[in-house]
């Protein structure tokens, strides 16, 4: 581990605990050091979390006054963008839930709720469950003054209300070409239609998914864009921060059966283990599992993969060639951690996409 990557995990084993380190720890970092840290703070989507810590340091050790002021000011950006994204998500979701329609919180305000401070978890879409509500929510929501984007997919559907980006999601997760996928998705959605009366964001009509949902839901997503296109550090801080929260309300032996059936388990130790590695999260529940052989190799590729594909503005297709790209450059993923063969992975998804187009559960 570098000396950066060192005083990174520093800096965020402090924040759950709400303490900071002394100024002995940190007397020594430079100008250099500190730039490098707050570099790979928003590289790693933790920025705002980790200014949490470093407005806590005594003051003759903080950063230099430049670099203290502009980690400040991105951190009340990034505190302004969940504000603006859940007052748009307040409205909206009160349209649909006057129209009889009930939506839940996928990732976004579902998990923000267990970080220290909500508004500091970033935040790029907001991602809502309608399942077969979808198609009446897309009317309901275009005739808000939503705009949708055509075509609609078949998973979810994308759509801009007053500057904020919306998935309204048909199914949980992507369902195309795999039998395994479509089983996943029946589960988690039956997990959402035992909820008869949810519990919702404070002041909304934003269902809260169950424990169960959300810890099952938030490995499998972050599992699948590990395998596709690489993770950040956030996605394990997400989910250290709800084991911190929820070890002793979640029934692990039935989470832990489930993450073997679905090829989830090496993944999930691995998480855990950086969590408290990591993100000084303590277990005080003997049922949970916190040491893998596997976390360093993540953690290796959390830092050094050139694997991202989303966002970079080169074209759809060039997306779908990474990918394809990425699961023959990063077999390991497959074999190690996914206990699955990649070429047939990699079957499934151009299988799914030529002959799979609408899937049905």
């Amino acid at each position: 581990m570098t000396t950066v990557q060192t005083r990174f995990f520093c800096l965020l084993r402090h924040v759950l605990p709400g303490t900071a380190p002394t100024a002995a720890e940190v007397a020594e970092w430079q100008l250099a050091d500190w730039a490098a840290i707050y570099a790979m703070a928003a590289r790693q989507g933790l920025q705002a979390v980790l200014w949490d810590v470093v407005a806590r340091l005594p003051k003759e050790v903080m950063p230099p006054r430049e670099l203290k002021l502009r980690w400040a000011l991105n951190a009340e950006g990034i505190g302004l963008r969940y504000r603006k994204q859940l007052a748009v998500a307040t409205e909206l979701t009160a349209v649909w839930h006057a129209a009889g329609l009930q939506p839940f919180a996928l990732k976004g305000f579902a998990f923000s709720r267990y970080y220290p401070i909500a508004e500091h978890r970033e935040c790029g879409d907001f991602d809502c469950f309608l399942g077969a509500g979808r198609d009446k929510a897309d009317e309901v929501a275009e005739a808000a003054g939503a705009e949708i984007e055509r075509p609609v997919g078949y998973k979810h559907t994308h759509m801009r209300h007053r500057g904020v980006m919306i998935e309204n999601h048909r199914f949980c997760v992507g369902i195309r070409g795999s039998r395994q996928t479509k089983a996943f998705e029946r589960l988690l959605e039956s997990l959402l239609a035992e909820v008869k009366q949810p519990e919702c964001v404070e002041g909304t009509c934003i269902g809260i998914p169950p424990v169960m949902f959300n810890a099952l839901f938030l490995n499998w997503h972050a599992l699948t864009h590990f395998l596709l296109e690489g993770i950040r550090f956030r996605h394990i801080y997400d989910w250290a921060c709800l084991v911190a929260a929820e070890q002793h309300r979640l029934d692990w032996d039935r989470f832990y059966a489930v993450c073997e059936q679905y090829h989830l388990r090496r993944f999930v130790d691995a998480m855990t283990a950086m969590a408290v590695r990591y993100c000084g999260v303590q277990i005080t529940n003997p049922s949970v599992v916190t040491e893998s052989p596997y976390a360093d190799r993540i953690l290796e590729s959390i830092f050094y993969d050139d694997s991202a594909v989303y966002n970079r503005g080169k074209g759809r297709w060039w997306g779908r060639t990474k990918v394809l790209s990425n699961i023959f450059r990063y077999q390991w993923k497959y074999r190690d951690i996914y206990q699955k063969s990649y070429v047939g992975q990699m079957a499934k998804l151009v299988g799914g996409f030529l002959f799979d187009r609408s899937p049905k559960l």
